[in-house]
């Protein structure tokens, strides 16, 4: 039987809550190691207590970055319970600097709304989080859901938001929420269905608007606590994740929280109540912007992380070419705790005539024995340059035109981007389905067995050997409303601007993309089989000796 996207949520719902039927209780203080003494509702923890958030104990909120990061074991639990802590106090601190809007715009309700929205905002997440979804996000079925979501308003979620909108507005944790929750001010049915709607909006980034009185006001501030370039979930994970890795960064939440104020923009839908930060904040925002691009580079695209990620990649694929997953809400029923014992087995995902097939168990040894992939090649930004560039240069010298000369290179040396072919071959890379993904792994390997026999050696090695690991550049478009001590907005575009320019600078010096070989090939020869392979996608590599 062929069920719809939100059917197969539903069933999904359904079975995590089984039986639950939460208590009554009241406030309780949950003790964070980042922020402290927490107090949570009662209608809180019925719903902290509950298997569907309970199964967010069981999956990683940094992937599998513990096997290079030992002390990295914290979950989408803790995340999440500290999501609240934060978009508590932004909220407060918004309550306080008012900024002359009115009564109706920023009540107790919104508070519950932020908090409700901060709490279940990652119940999407799937095993080892945002790796699963590099995975599911190719399945057949999910464009269609995602499609579903996008049709109405500019949005883009991220994957694991978009489940997270299905699982909130599914009939079942609607009927859930209603019979069973204490929420304050609930009525009826239909009044939790427009309450779940708008707390699935401000997950996906869509704004929510309220009339009253005439005036129709559209409510962005509730949505950029939740989701925005400085939201809650970004506050947490910033400051959780540079603690347990043991990396040193630190920045000040507390400053930044004093800068923030609410900004009412007329627009020709109404009044539009931004989040805003002060002028003299934006000190506090570029010392954000730096930690988080550093946890980035020092952490989620550390080699070795992207190395172990790669191959849990191939291993979660295989459990979609075994039928073990057939749709993207079975990952859903899969947390980190539960892969190791599904790939337990005897069946062969992957044939290759000229080699023994592997087997989802040797998959799983891999991990067992810490046999990882080693890096065979690195690129950095400085391995590319645009050959009409270098024309360009080459007829300047020769026309000894030193200034003009000197103007281009500088321009050059401050490039904030990849040369055109190599942006376009990575992101078209990262969008592979896996069929795709393994015919590049065929070239590459087909590359590598050149090299081999110009050695007059033999190597016994197959695709899943192979993994190509390169991400675009991380590219930083602020949207910030920057406001004076009045609350009324100022324009800060060229500030802004040199920031945006500096960061991209500084991201693209940090850039660096992978080639990665198992130990049974050599890496050496694997590494100029990979350049070989792979110059006349990226453009010209100008280090021979990569």
């Amino acid at each position: 039987m062929n069920l719809t996207f939100r059917e197969q949520i539903n069933r999904f719902v359904r079975r995590t809550l089984g039986t639950y039927r939460p208590i009554s209780c009241g406030e309780k203080v949950i003790h964070d190691t980042i922020w402290g003494s927490v107090v949570f509702y009662g209608w809180e923890i019925q719903l902290i207590d509950s298997p569907l958030f309970q199964r967010l104990r069981d999956v990683s909120q940094v992937g599998m970055a513990e096997l290079t990061y030992p002390a990295a074991r914290h979950s989408r639990l803790e995340h999440s319970l500290g999501t609240v802590a934060i978009a508590t106090r932004m909220m407060e601190r918004l309550r306080e600097q008012r900024s002359g809007a009115p009564d109706w715009v920023l009540t107790r309700e919104d508070l519950y709304l932020v908090r409700l929205a901060a709490l279940l905002h990652d119940v999407g997440h799937c095993a080892f989080s945002h790796l699963s979804e590099a995975v599911y996000r190719t399945l057949p079925a999910f464009p269609l859901a995602e499609q579903e979501v996008t049709a109405v308003g500019d949005v883009h979620p991220k994957p694991h938001e978009l489940l997270t909108y299905y699982i909130l507005t599914s009939e079942t944790f609607g009927d859930f929420f209603y019979r069973e929750i204490s929420y304050p001010g609930k009525e009826s049915r239909q009044q939790v269905k427009e309450l779940l709607t708008q707390t699935a909006n401000l997950v996906i980034g869509r704004n929510n608007f309220r009339t009253c009185g005439g005036e129709r006001a559209c409510l962005s501030y509730l949505t950029a606590i939740i989701n925005s370039d400085f939201d809650a979930d970004k506050l947490d994970y910033t400051q959780r994740d540079s603690y347990t890795t043991g990396i040193a960064l630190s920045y000040g939440v507390e400053r930044f929280l004093l800068k923030i104020l609410l900004c009412p923009i007329s627009t020709p839908e109404g009044v539009d109540y931004r989040l805003a930060i002060t002028a003299d904040g934006l000190t506090t925002v570029e010392e954000l912007l730096f930690n988080r691009c550093m946890l980035y580079h020092y952490m989620y695209r550390h080699q070795k992380v992207l190395a172990t990620e790669a191959q849990m990649r191939d291993a979660l694929f295989a459990l979609v070419q075994t039928g073990d997953f057939q749709h993207p809400c079975d990952f859903l029923n899969c947390t980190d705790r539960d892969i190791p014992a599904r790939l337990r087995s005897r069946k062969t995902p992957f044939q290759e005539d000229e080699n023994p097939p592997r087997t989802l168990a040797s998959l799983q040894d891999a991990f067992i024995r810490r046999s990882l992939p080693k890096r065979c090649l690195e690129l950095t930004a400085d391995s590319f340059f645009q050959k009409e560039e270098e024309e360009l240069l080459q007829t300047l010298r020769t026309a000894n035109l030193q200034e003009q000369t000197l103007a281009i290179e500088q321009m050059l040396h401050c490039r904030d981007s990849l040369p055109t072919q190599a942006m376009n071959f990575l992101h078209q890379l990262n969008g592979f389905s896996f069929s795709e993904y393994n015919n590049l792994r065929k070239h590459l390997r087909d590359a590598v067995a050149e090299e081999y026999r110009t050695e007059g050696r033999h190597g016994q090695f197959d695709l899943y050997d192979f993994h190509i690991v390169m991400l675009p550049p991380i590219r930083q478009n602020l949207k910030l409303t920057v406001a004076n001590r009045d609350g009324q907005p100022t324009d800060a575009t060229p500030a802004l601007h040199r920031l945006e320019e500096w960061l991209n600078i500084f991201n693209l010096s940090k850039w660096r993309g992978y080639v990665f070989v198992s130990a049974r090939v050599d890496r050496e020869l694997a590494g100029r089989g990979a350049r070989r392979a792979l110059a006349p996608m990226l453009g010209h590599l100008i280090d021979d000796n990569l």
